[in-house]
């Protein structure tokens, strides 16, 4: 949530530290900070929830997937150096099996009940 909250609030300094450059930051910045807290909240609800809520984790997961396709194209416009790769790894990489193992538990838990 910190993390939308930190895009949404600062996109030009995010945006200047992802591409190492110092080109005027796109609008869609402030947009993609307001989604990735409000899926915080839903990750964060999935917590809480995960029987009952198991298949927001995948959708996490997919969301992570389309996320991460959708910044190296558009953002990075497909030229990555140190920084926004590291930030494609952190932000969508790790998360992406973690989500999907959170959703087979749940689903796996939920079948237990």
């Amino acid at each position: 949530m910190f993390w939308g909250i930190f895009i949404a609030w600062f996109p030009e300094s995010f945006y200047h530290w992802v591409t190492e450059s110092q080109n005027s930051t796109p609008e869609i910045l402030i947009w993609q900070g307001r989604a990735v807290l409000i899926l915080g909240f839903v990750y964060f609800a999935t917590a809480l929830h995960p029987g009952r809520l198991w298949y927001l984790a995948l959708v996490g997961a997919l969301t992570k997937i389309g996320g991460a396709i959708w910044f190296y194209t558009v953002i990075l416009e497909g030229k990555v150096g140190d920084q926004g790769l590291f930030h494609l790894i952190m932000n969508d990489g790790i998360w992406i099996p973690f989500l999907i193992a959170i959703a087979l538990k749940g689903k796996a838990y939920k079948a237990s009940k």
